[in-house]
């Protein structure tokens, strides 16, 4: 589907999926960003908002959607008494969680949903986040992990599990079809030494339920929205589009890829870590393996970047730019293990 085609039939899709929702009248839908799925700002009268979603076509499943719902609609309100903010699904008007959108034309059916509003906005060390904001990110996430660890599936719950052979392999949710020709030459067996490395990790973690459970998998600084209250740093935490089955040390790989951009990144790790453990056991010795997840992040993007084009045509991306600049941050990564 070409971009422009795309981007006219989200937007269709976003307008009819909104007439399935008894909400404050009246509401319009201005996109935020169309490069994954499709996202809106919706505002309702009497300055509701409220976030609309439209799935990129051949990627996740409705099952995949519907169980990452589910999950958010179970956790919200422990998650909000612990003080992190994160959405929750607002249910149509015959109480599903979820709607489908036929295409126009006979096309791929669109599903859609509509999401609370979370405040906030990102900031990084440098723009506003110091340890103490970093220290707080990281009690998040393992708040994220503590609620996971007691969650129980419902009848039908079906997610993705975020594996070595989705990490790095075409079989990979991401759907990037063939794409090691995507990568340099001498980038395939850099590659290869991450998957294989990050599969014995994996594997050493083992499936007990305080290693593996359900995991955002996109933790990163982009997808928390602070606030500065009376009491301290407010975390919300949204876009739980890749949320599925994995190792919750793996999840902490994005976030620490993204703080070790800046100089400070041992106090910046020192601070998130400290954050962590201030909610949730995390023994020592497993930081040995946090600059290879943090590699495997990176590398696992590859696959997002050439399944986003494979997917939606999308021109948003430079996928061989993308993938370039991947594995540079793969080099970086592995690097401080050093």
């Amino acid at each position: 589907m070409p971009p422009t085609s795309y981007t006219q039939a989200m937007h269709r899709a976003a307008e009819t999926a909104l007439t399935a929702y008894d909400l404050p009248q009246p509401a319009t839908a201005a996109p935020i960003r169309l490069l994954n799925n499709a996202v809106y700002e919706v505002t309702a009268a009497g300055g509701h908002r409220y976030a609309l979603r439209v799935h990129r076509p051949a990627y996740r499943t409705p099952a995949h959607t519907r169980s990452e719902l589910a999950f958010l609609d179970t956790v919200h309100d422990d998650l909000a008494a612990a003080g992190i903010r994160t959405p929750k699904p607002v249910p149509t008007n015959d109480g599903a969680l979820s709607v489908a959108i036929p295409s126009p034309g006979g096309g791929r059916t669109l599903h859609c949903d509509l999401l609370t509003w979370v405040e906030g906005v990102v900031r990084r060390p440098g723009t506003g986040l110091g340890t103490i904001g970093v220290h707080e990110t990281g009690r998040s996430l393992a708040h994220l992990h503590r609620v996971a660890e007691s969650f129980t599936p419902p009848a039908g719950f079906d997610l993705p599990a975020w594996d070595a052979r989705a990490l790095f392999t075409e079989d990979s949710p991401y759907r990037p079809g063939p794409f090691r020709d995507l990568l340099e030459p001498a980038d395939r067996s850099l590659f290869d030494h991450v998957a294989d490395r990050t599969a014995a990790i994996l594997d050493r973690l083992g499936g007990d339920p305080e290693a593996f459970g359900v995991v955002h998998h996109d933790f990163i600084l982009g997808n928390c929205h602070t606030r500065r209250t009376p009491q301290g740093w407010s975390i919300g935490v949204l876009d739980f589009d890749e949320t599925g089955w994995g190792h919750y040390l793996a999840d902490m790989g994005p976030v620490l890829g993204n703080l070790s951009d800046y100089p400070h990144f041992r106090r910046l790790r020192a601070a998130f870590l400290a954050g962590y453990r201030s909610v949730r056991p995390l023994p020592v010795e497993l930081e040995v393996h946090l600059p290879m997840l943090m590699a495997a992040r990176h590398a696992a993007q590859c696959l997002w970047a050439a399944g986003l084009v494979h997917s939606n045509g999308s021109e948003e991306v430079d996928t061989a730019e993308h993938i370039k600049y991947r594995m540079r941050e793969v080099r970086r990564c592995l690097d401080l293990s050093a």
